[in-house]
């Protein structure tokens, strides 16, 4: 098929829903489709790694979004989406161009926000100097005690937890055995999304680590600007303080979105309300703002996409499997639960395989043959400590009642 007659595909954005949806289109459809991806960066980083960086357990890794646009054969747009005119098939970027289309991918992500003053917001503008002020503050004495804040609202608190592991096992290196490090989170068990067996082996690892859980804590900025356990509770006590941000929607004039600003979306990543429009990653409604739910969102959109296009694919319907691998001082563990059925497997060790930080179908070969081919391979038992859970939601309303997440507000078009 000429390029001229091809199905012509806009895809926004530069992350990991972007680049999966980019991909997946290229495979299933082929020629079929022409691909437009327009994304405000030049590059693209993988954003959870980003806690491995201050320990030297990893590095920041950027992939030039022209080499990918180059092996797809997408034109690449500079300039973030500011407007969309379903009407017109046409949207407008921040550089005034309008660019149109048979189909487009909004794959914008989520605004990060602090969710308290005066605190450390991890994942902020400038991430590693700040992390590393504090690991000096502690290694050095100057601070005794730090605590991991996870603030209601924050539906993906993997992060916290790494951070508090890796900052016990940093600071008991340097000799610093009396610094006190703390978790605090509105979670009844340590990760309790993943399930009860996967709850118990992170409470091991971190009582191991010596980090103190404090769970059912729902935190609150009081009036003299200290964080407590609820409006009348305990204040927190620890010197430096770190917290995970809220996330809130993209808002884009022309597309539906609810009073948070996130995009509702149906099964096949259809936005509601509007025709020839898809939506997947942490810009849409569904609850857990997580990498590689956001390629498996992306996956049911390029099929469905491709299936318009005239591509022989069956458009399956996202089913979240919820994957998660936390970083520890020493690797990884793989954990499953099944949440359909309550089944779950025993552990197993594997290698700590930044590739696979995130699981997507199409993203992790891309993100290995970046790294130069390296793959995952076994490890013998007992050779590191860490997790990955898998949790398959046996339906697309599922996933908000058993992750007992509450759906967003009604919708609003702006």
């Amino acid at each position: 098929m000429s390029p001229q007659h091809a199905f012509h595909v806009a895809v926004a954005g530069g992350g990991v829903a972007a680049i999966e949806a980019v991909l997946a289109l290229r495979d299933l459809a082929g020629d079929r489709v022409r691909l437009t991806l327009i994304a405000p960066e030049r590059e693209f980083e993988l954003r959870p790694l980003r806690t491995a960086v201050p320990f030297a357990a990893d590095h920041t890794r950027r992939h030039a979004l022209a080499d990918l646009a180059r092996e797809v054969g997408a034109e690449l747009v500079a300039g973030s989406v500011v407007a969309v005119e379903p009407t017109r098939r046409a949207l407008r970027t921040d550089a005034g161009r309008v660019v149109e289309y048979d189909a487009l991918v909004l794959a914008l992500g989520a605004r990060q926000r602090p969710a308290f003053a005066r605190v450390i917001t991890f994942g902020g503008p400038d991430p590693d100097n700040t992390y590393n002020g504090l690991l000096a503050d502690l290694e050095e004495g100057w601070s005794r005690s730090a605590a991991f804040v996870v603030p209601p609202g924050q539906s993906w608190p993997l992060p916290a937890y790494e951070l508090a592991l890796m900052t016990a096992a940093e600071v008991r290196s340097m000799g610093m055995k009396d610094v006190a490090i703390e978790l605090v989170t509105p979670e009844a068990a340590p990760l309790e999304i993943f399930g009860p067996r996967a709850a118990e082996a992170v409470g091991a690892l971190l009582e191991q680590a010596g980090v103190t859980f404090r769970g059912n804590a729902h935190v609150d900025l009081a009036d003299d600007g200290r964080l407590s356990f609820g409006v009348e509770g305990e204040p927190i006590t620890a010197e430096r303080i770190v917290a995970l941000p809220l996330l809130d929607g993209p808002v884009l004039p022309g597309v539906p979105s609810n009073a948070e600003g996130f995009i509702p979306v149906d099964e096949h990543g259809r936005v509601e309300g509007v025709e020839d429009i898809y939506a997947a990653g942490d810009a849409t409604t569904f609850p857990i703002k997580q990498g590689g739910l956001a390629c498996q969102m992306a996956d049911a959109v390029a099929e469905a996409i491709a299936a318009r296009a005239g591509a022989d694919v069956r458009p399956q319907p996202f089913t979240p499997v919820l994957r998660g691998r936390l970083l520890t001082p020493h690797g990884a563990q793989q954990f499953e639960h099944r949440l359909a059925d309550g089944s779950e497997q025993e552990p197993r060790m594997v290698l700590w395989s930044p590739a696979h930080k995130i699981e997507g179908r199409y993203l992790s070969a891309w993100l290995a043959g970046r790294d130069g081919g390296a793959t995952e391979a076994a490890e013998p038992a007992g050779a590191a400590e860490g997790l990955e859970v898998e949790v398959p939601l046996n339906a697309w309303q599922e996933g908000q009642r058993a992750m007992r997440l509450e759906p967003y507000g009604p919708m609003t078009v702006r």
